[in-house]
């Protein structure tokens, strides 16, 4: 990697924090040169399939478009100098195949028709990535589900201690949510993977009377679809994808957070792991920071704000726009860089979770039994009918918070309470696995909904 390269992403020291090898393998200056090069040789490819050029030719032109062929430094000057993004490209595609075959270059083509194939190409790559990191994950969470099915937890609503819920439950509801992005990509695809051929404005009119036939000829070759009309003004193809992308980010960033607000050290509940060479900080020994999770919520806060940006970039002019196009050259590759990198450190936290149940319950018992106060009302709404018995309830846990006593003495200290209820039934009302409801139920049933998918 270059020491002073200028991109933030790709810096020496933040490459632990943002992106992954894989997908940037997928996103870097060589494969996405390479993906245009690919688009030049098969439409050669399929022009000399209908006899629109010679065989030779398409045959020169696709060994000629290889990366490692051509003279990157020259191109790299000619961009600065022609200030195009592809002609340079086209050029040094055109001396590399001679003079013979070089003249067939881009035939009837324009600069968005293959960017924007090329782009389709290596998101089609980047979502790859992504569906095999959702199926990962959602292994990781299914193996917490089952494993923590019956540990029961404190549920948080309004940041405080609602009822008992399992830790198995809560994991089974994250790779739920997961899952319907793996849904969401499957149903994308179809409309994001076809080919752009519009030609210089859209009509085609550069490929001849035979446009149509090149044009499924073009996208069967590269394995794409084809779109009924050109979308050079219109991007929401792409718009869609990194949207989609911005919800995964929010559902990665969700998931980290969860883990932060766990490990804190009052609550303590669950820990990302700390390998043993890891610094929680330069000057406090003590520290374990959460850092991979720190990474997955910048990372994520990141490409999430990009999803407005990206959406600005449909309100486009006309037949083409490239004033909001080109923001389109930046953000993809970027996104699918931070959610690469965000999907793979939230797997290793998930991988080397820590969870104490036993710090669970302990949190759980904090409140002296008041977690349990639903338990008690409707237990008593019964001979006493809900409203009295929400009232006489409300009094108690007033009572207990006002004086520190615990709930379940004040309750077997009330007349009205002890009236209706025996001691051995209040122990067991007050007990947070008499109230975990169908929490067990919840995780089966989640767990063989999302096999069936």
């Amino acid at each position: 990697m270059n020491p002073l390269n200028s991109c933030f992403l790709d810096s020496l020291t933040v490459t632990s924090f943002f992106g992954n090898a894989e997908m940037r393998a997928v996103f870097n200056d060589r494969q996405l040169m390479q993906s245009w090069l690919d688009v030049e040789a098969t439409l050669a490819q399929a022009q000399a399939e209908l006899g629109i050029i010679p065989s030779v030719a398409a045959e020169t032109i696709t060994e000629a478009a290889r990366v490692e062929r051509l003279d990157l430094a020259a191109v790299s000057a000619d961009a600065a100098d022609t200030v195009h993004p592809l002609v340079p490209l086209i050029r040094a595609l055109t001396r590399a195949a001679g003079t013979d075959a070089g003249r067939y270059v881009h035939l009837g083509a324009t600069t968005q028709d293959v960017m924007d194939t090329g782009f389709v190409l290596r998101a089609r790559a980047g979502l790859d990535i992504v569906g095999g990191q959702l199926d990962e994950l959602v292994r990781v969470l299914r193996r917490h589900a089952l494993r923590h099915r019956d540990t029961v937890m404190a549920a948080r609503t309004h940041g405080q201690q609602a009822l008992p819920t399992t830790f198995g439950l809560r994991a089974a509801v994250w790779q739920t949510e997961l899952q319907r992005h793996r849904e969401r990509l499957a149903q994308l695809r179809p409309r994001l993977l076809v080919t752009s051929m519009g030609g210089a404005a859209g009509t085609m009119a550069g490929y001849g009377p035979r446009a149509f036939e090149l044009e499924r000829a073009v996208a069967a070759r590269l394995g794409l679809g084809v779109a009924p009309t050109p979308w050079h003004a219109t991007p929401d193809r792409l718009v869609e994808c990194l949207t989609l992308l911005g919800l995964i980010a929010a559902s990665a960033e969700k998931l980290a957070r969860e883990v932060y607000f766990l490990g804190r050290t009052e609550i303590g509940e669950a820990h990302e792991p700390q390998r043993d060479s890891q610094v929680g900080s330069s000057t406090m020994p003590h520290k374990r920071n959460p850092i991979r999770c720190e990474a997955v919520i910048a990372a994520a806060s990141t490409l999430r704000a990009q999803v407005p940006l990206a959406i600005q970039t449909m309100v486009a002019q006309d037949d083409r726009d490239m004033g909001v196009g080109m923001t389109l050259w930046k953000l993809l590759p970027e996104c699918f860089i931070l959610i690469g990198g965000a999907l793979q450190r939230l797997t290793e936290v998930f991988t080397g979770l820590r969870v104490d149940p036993a710090r669970m319950r302990a949190n759980l018992a904090a409140t002296g039994g008041l977690v349990l106060s639903e338990a008690v009302m409707l237990r008593l709404a019964g001979p006493l009918g809900r409203e009295p018995a929400h009232h006489l309830v409300m009094g108690i846990v007033r009572d207990s918070l006002d004086t520190g006593r615990s709930f379940g003495d004040l309750l077997r200290a009330d007349r009205q309470v002890t009236a209706v209820l025996s001691h051995a039934e209040l122990d067991n009302l007050l007990d947070p696995l008499s109230y975990v409801g169908h929490a067990a139920a919840l995780v089966d049933r989640a767990l063989l909904t999302s096999e069936a998918t």
